[in-house]
């Protein structure tokens, strides 16, 4: 992509990086091997970050640490942010109006990368769809490297110089990383747009912007990906400049669309007329899988792999390689994850449901009797029409968190709502105070036959360092049963 449209060089460049998280360390490094002089910016103080601090330290950057850290930011001309900052933080705000460039790590990456560019995003069901799809490239034998990064895996930007022109690459992009691109991806999939990050983003249109950003700077002759399912998504696909085509369970609505994936009954189907790339032939409805090929649950994956076949197909992938990543994909971990079986009751870790709509698809997943384990983080996003379909389906619930009295508030009037008896509170719910008790009062309540599912419909910065530590002690406590 880089030598299509020029790359800016920060050899002898005073460049501000903001946040030392994973991709921004990787940052650091690469830009100081350019020759730019970094200075880092972190809300912690240097005893806070301990031995980043000391590794750091030797290789001459400068620092602004601890409270008021941005103050001296609207002095610098190149600011890369850490993604999940506030964007309209006031001093990052001034350093906007005095004409500074403001990007990220993904932003670089795309500017600089040689290859050809995928990228994946949504409210939920990203890193499925993206590890999916690298998997489909991989088994279709093009003899090219393939490349998963953005959001998950490692930080691609310190091989970015490396990587080969003919390389394929696939990205897992948040809204917080799309934030400041100026650049898109030649292959652009959105699975879908639900409210969430709201205690990020200032509102949910600036949310929908963010995510709009993977195709808003396409060129005529790139593609977007759309679900054809998601109403939001379906307006996005009007501001493409290149190709459309996209995905959708409706066999019918399949019918109308010229370059299209689909479920047909049972079987996952594909169509892109014209379409002449790798190995791939597409232009009749071709099968590249069944229903009972798929290891993981849930209608909404099914979903998730037309997205990312269509995806895989533009990018050169066989409908034979297609085929073997669905049958051999066995999901990625905290994600309606089976943990194990003890007396009966199943056990599943879904640590990533951090918004209301996660745990929507985990209800149409798992369909036997349920105890919900909810609560967390507040981002800001209601959890009325979660509580109403849990009202429905009839779920014990267990909350923890800083969530567990909003949660509770909304199941009670969803009760209400529903003509519920009683003195107008749904009965069906435990307040507990730790995750090692919730699991313990989930298992007590659940039955022989059912299952108990963390899926908490909420992030986990109350009570843990992020959903994988969250899961990962779920399933140390699970195991202890």
């Amino acid at each position: 992509m880089g030598t299509e449209r020029g790359i800016a060089s920060y050899k002898g460049k005073s460049v501000a990086v903001v946040g030392l998280g994973k991709s921004n360390r990787a940052l650091c490094r690469y830009l100081m091997r350019e020759g730019a002089h970094i200075t880092c910016f972190d809300k912690k103080t240097a005893d806070e970050l301990g031995d980043l601090y000391g590794s750091f330290a030797p290789l001459g950057v400068e620092w602004s640490l601890g409270e008021g850290y941005l103050r001296p930011l609207p002095g610098f001309r190149h600011i890369f942010l850490t993604p999940g900052i506030k964007k309209s933080l006031p001093e990052i705000a001034q350093a906007r109006a005095n004409g500074a460039r403001i990007s990220g790590e993904i932003g670089l990456f795309m500017e600089r990368c040689k290859a050809e560019v995928a990228g994946v995003t949504g409210s939920a069901g990203k890193t499925t769809t993206a590890t999916l799809a690298g998997l489909m490239l991989r088994e279709s034998g093009l003899c090219v490297p393939v490349h998963v990064g953005g959001n998950i895996g490692s930080v691609l930007i310190e091989q970015v110089d490396d990587i080969r022109p003919d390389a394929l690459v696939v990205l897992e992009l948040s809204s917080f990383q799309l934030e400041t691109v100026t650049r898109s991806p030649q292959v652009s999939l959105i699975l879908n747009v639900k409210p969430n990050h709201l205690d990020i983003h200032d509102s949910y249109e600036e949310y929908v912007s963010a995510k709009a950003n993977i195709l808003r700077h396409q060129r005529p002759w790139d593609w977007c990906v759309i679900n054809f399912d998601d109403p939001v998504v379906r307006g996005l696909g009007d501001m493409r400049s290149g190709n459309l085509c996209g995905f959708t369970l409706d066999g019918a609505e399949a019918a109308n669309r010229g370059a299209a994936a689909w479920l047909d009954s049972d079987e996952l189907k594909l169509r892109l007329p014209g379409l002449s790339r790798g190995k791939g032939r597409w232009d009749t409805p071709t099968i590249i899988a069944r229903r009972q090929d798929f290891l993981v649950p849930g209608l909404h994956n099914v979903s998730n792999a037309l997205g990312a076949a269509l995806l895989a197909a533009l990018m050169g992938g066989t409908p034979e390689g297609i085929g073997r990543a669905i049958r051999s994909f066995k999901g990625v971990p905290h994600r309606i994850e089976f943990v194990r079986e003890v007396e009966g009751i199943r056990y599943y870790n879904d640590s990533i449901a951090t918004a209301p709509d996660r745990t929507e698809a985990l209800l149409k997943a798992i369909t036997e009797p349920l105890v919900l384990i909810l609560g967390g983080y507040d981002k800001g996003i209601p959890f009325d029409r979660l509580a109403e379909k849990i009202i429905d389906r009839g779920c014990q619930i267990v909350t923890l968190g800083a969530t567990a009295p909003v949660i509770e508030t909304a199941l009670h009037e969803a009760w209400r709502r529903a003509g519920g008896v009683g003195d107008g509170a749904y009965s069906g719910v435990i307040r507990v105070s730790t995750l090692e008790e919730a699991v313990k009062a989930a298992s007590a309540i659940a039955r022989r036959g059912w299952s108990v599912a963390l899926s908490p419909a909420c992030a986990s910065y109350d009570m843990f360092s992020g959903f994988e530590e969250r899961g990962r002690i779920f399933k140390e406590l699970v195991a202890r049963l």
